[in-house]
């Protein structure tokens, strides 16, 4: 039986693809969403501040 990943591993992990990628976009963009995670990290997001991506093929 395979044993679910933990749940931390699995937001530290899509946080550092998502900084990765965003290495990719324009400056004011990667500043948005650094400020974006420091908001979240200090704990000021509130839930209707929440993003949803919409990662569907269109």
């Amino acid at each position: 039986m395979q044993e679910k990943p933990n749940v931390e591993e699995l937001i530290a992990d899509s946080m550092t693809l998502l900084l990765i990628r965003a290495q990719k976009l324009p400056k004011r963009e990667r500043l948005a969403i650094a400020q974006e995670f420091r908001e979240w990290l200090n704990g000021s997001c509130k839930l209707e501040d929440i993003w949803i991506l919409d990662t569907r093929i269109k």
